[in-house]
């Protein structure tokens, strides 16, 4: 039996303003919640590829991840995955003090403040990049936990 892929997921960003006048309190509050689903399959809208890490990077240094090679541990079988197209992109800067600059290619550009999280999608197309590269400019190492979903080559 062949294994499938599918993802969910959800963003809500949920803002209360509340100004205090003379003799009571007006609170105003609004939400957005942005939900994406991709099933498994090659088109529009699908994905049947993920990829998960912890990746390090050096003090004033530039890692660069292959996409065309992704190491990967799955049902205890290691081996590599070529991710020829990436729809979803989720980058967290677990650095307190450190920021970062991520680049997917020339598709995906982003500079990253200590603690800064990073989403970007195109679950439709996707981008056709080959590799991610992660640029630390400051003066101690930062750990960076990199997700992408894709479409696999």
């Amino acid at each position: 039996m062949a294994s499938t892929f599918s993802l969910s997921g959800s963003l809500r960003v949920s803002p209360i303003w509340v100004e205090p006048l003379d003799a009571s309190t007006v609170t105003d509050a609004t939400s957005a919640l942005i939900s994406f689903a991709l099933e498994n399959g090659t088109a529009s809208g699908q994905a049947n590829a993920y990829w998960r890490d912890l990746v390090s990077v050096s003090a004033t240094s530039t890692t660069t991840i292959n996409l065309t090679a992704l190491p990967m541990n799955v049902f205890g079988t290691a081996g590599t995955l070529d991710m020829d197209r990436q729809k979803l992109l989720l980058i967290r800067n677990r650095s307190t003090t450190i920021g970062l600059t991520v680049a997917l290619g020339t598709s995906v550009t982003a500079a990253l403040n200590a603690g800064g999280v990073v989403l970007a999608s195109s679950t439709a197309a996707g981008w056709s990049e080959t590799s991610l590269t992660l640029t630390n400019a400051g003066a101690s190492a930062v750990s960076v936990e990199v997700y992408l979903v894709g479409v696999k080559a």
